[in-house]
């Protein structure tokens, strides 16, 4: 069952929540999406971790899996998207508590959240950041292990942006 976790009390007490979700039940998601077959199942872990300074830290393990159907950007036929996400998220208050880039480690990800964190919204954003870069996706994310398996880089603060238009390929292929 999804809904919204109480950070504190699922990380101190090192709760766990998991469950399946249709990939249609992802609104940001469902504008990639080329037929409604899928499954995405999950598995998040809470726990603290100290950091250099000794200071607790709120921790969230993700374990993201399933497959979908995507629509090829260079031929709008649905394409099987499997994926295998797994991945640490460090929970922090505010901008102003995420370290600094070189101190980050390339098997965290630090996310600004309050105390509340909404399991379907934090799901779709992990498999979000998993897509293909050709779908806008961030495929060479920290601390990540996909299909195929990436490189590390700083995507705990990227955000995916803008939309990549299967007519765009169409259009440079017009062009020519």
């Amino acid at each position: 069952m999804s809904g919204v976790i109480q950070v504190d009390r699922f990380t101190r007490q090192n709760q766990s929540i998991s469950g399946k979700f249709l990939p249609a039940d992802l609104p940001r998601l469902a504008e990639y999406l080329a037929g409604d077959g899928g499954e995405i199942v999950y598995s998040l872990q809470g726990s603290r971790i100290s950091d250099q300074a000794g200071s607790q830290k709120h921790c969230i393990k993700c374990i993201i899996s399933g497959w979908f159907l995507l629509a090829d950007p260079g031929t709008l036929k649905p394409t099987r998207h499997e994926f295998a996400i797994d991945s640490k998220l460090i929970l922090v208050g505010s901008e102003a508590d995420l370290p600094p880039l070189e101190m980050e480690s390339d098997d965290e990800d630090y996310v600004v959240c309050g105390n509340e964190l909404d399991v379907l919204e934090r799901v779709e954003e992990e498999i979000l950041l998993d897509l293909p870069a050709a779908f806008g996706g961030q495929m060479s994310a920290p601390g990540k292990t996909a299909v195929p398996s990436r490189a590390p880089a700083q995507a705990g603060r990227v955000a995916v942006t803008g939309k990549i238009s299967p007519f765009a390929k169409l259009a440079e292929l017009k062009k020519k």
